[in-house]
């Protein structure tokens, strides 16, 4: 073998090599473009509207990981039948790489005029992830609150705080509550909700009616797995529904230590609407990441 003849496929080896280093630092340097990270999704476990309302919206929401990804939604009917009571198609949401924005999936609710029970529902889930993305909380249920029954009702909606992954930004910074106990072992930080701003997670409640008046209902919070004072702020108040609103949130402060946990929660319960009755009055706040 002559040294001309030694020498080109060795050359050729090193030019590839080099090709497909240039090729990984430039993926990497790309804004969006990570392949070594698995995009989370999570959609609402439940949202309420009065049958007035016309839409009901589900918002599905991601971390932080850039990686292009999609999945899939079928919807089922349950005690709310489409086209009757709802209109809403199954589909796919789609991110390209580079995009951490939400999605939402909304549906048309229609106004039957008929009486019909207090609270008629419906499933959203997510499924048929592709590589990047992994589902998290997969089923939101949407929940129609009817407004023909001449009765005035309350109810409250389940939330999520989804967390971003472990490491991929700044530790919280919450001020402890005045009442927070010491945290002898905070464990590993992690970033915050990416649901809401800050460390506030709103708890939405609705009314089946709005009124021509102010009406109050109470709400409090009850430990489940998370704890007040360590996982989160208490909350134990009477909230007003202004007059021509129908319904409204209340903002539940989270303490470092929820960051640490996974698949725990804590229940919000409403009672004493004083326009009315409660239906279905308590909802469970969990943390996923």
């Amino acid at each position: 073998m002559t040294m001309k003849s030694k020498i080109l496929p060795a050359l050729a080896a090193t030019v590839t090599a080099l090709a497909a280093a240039v090729a990984t630092a430039a993926v990497g340097a790309h804004p969006g473009a990570a392949a070594d990270c698995r995009r989370s999704v999570a959609i609402d476990p439940q949202v309420t509207v009065a049958e007035a309302g016309g839409t009901l919206t589900f918002t599905v929401y991601t971390d932080s990981c850039a990686a292009a990804g999609s999945v899939s939604y079928t919807v089922t009917d349950g005690t709310a039948r489409r086209p009757g009571d709802y209109q809403l198609a199954s589909g796919v949401l789609q991110w390209p790489a580079g995009d951490t924005g939400s999605r939402q999936v909304r549906a048309v609710i229609a106004g039957d005029g008929q009486a019909e029970a207090l609270l008629e529902d419906f499933a959203v889930t997510l499924g048929s992830p592709s590589q990047n993305v992994r589902v998290v909380s997969p089923v939101g249920r949407g929940r129609i609150f009817d407004d023909d029954a001449q009765l005035q009702a309350a109810t409250i909606d389940h939330r999520l705080c989804l967390l971003e992954p472990r490491g991929t930004g700044p530790a919280p910074t919450v001020l402890p509550s005045p009442s927070a106990k010491p945290d002898p072992d905070p464990g590993p930080t992690a970033s915050p909700c990416t649901v809401e701003s800050g460390n506030i997670i709103q708890i939405a409640f609705s009314i089946n009616t709005a009124a021509a008046v102010e009406q109050t209902v109470h709400i409090r919070t009850s430990d489940g797995d998370l704890h007040a004072g360590l996982d989160y702020v208490a909350v134990d108040r009477t909230v007003t529904i202004p007059a021509g609103a129908t319904g409204g949130t209340v903002p539940v402060e989270l303490l470092p230590h929820a960051f640490t946990q996974n698949g725990k929660h804590f229940d919000a319960i409403l009672s004493s609407y004083s326009a009315g009755l409660v239906v279905s009055g308590t909802a469970r706040v969990t943390v996923w990441h």
